[in-house]
């Protein structure tokens, strides 16, 4: 018997680096509901999928989850307004830079996932 390895069309990933980027979803998980991480997807020019950023689901001022809101938004919360809370719905459409890495998918892939994200800058 005879086998070979099925070539599936190869989809190029972006390469390790900066990139303008904009937020395109803001998924909590395991539920919406009450989630315990919260995925932040960016799209960049040239890829069609999202790239995602994952943080705990905290929002106490230093959690990465609240410096990667401030720095989309470009300004600080004041303590009243992260008291209040904040809809991160209203971060989609938002523009930024992302630092992307590759790091292992299923099968030992690698996939482009966000280990930064930075203040959105003139293009």
């Amino acid at each position: 018997m005879i086998i070979s390895a099925k070539r599936k069309k190869e989809v190029a990933i972006p390469e390790e680096g900066t990139y303008h980027a904009k937020v395109s979803s803001v998924t909590g998980r395991p539920a919406e509901g009450e989630p315990k991480r919260i995925l932040i997807g960016f799209r960049v020019d040239g890829y069609a999928k999202d790239i995602i950023k994952e943080n705990p689901a905290a929002f106490i001022a230093g959690s990465p989850l609240r410096a990667d809101t401030e720095t989309i938004l470009g300004r600080s919360f004041t303590t009243t307004e992260a008291d209040e809370g904040f809809e991160l719905t209203k971060l989609v459409g938002l523009k930024s830079q992302i630092v992307v890495f590759h790091k292992a998918g299923s099968g030992g892939r690698p996939r482009p996932a966000v280990s930064l994200v930075l203040p959105a800058t003139t293009e």
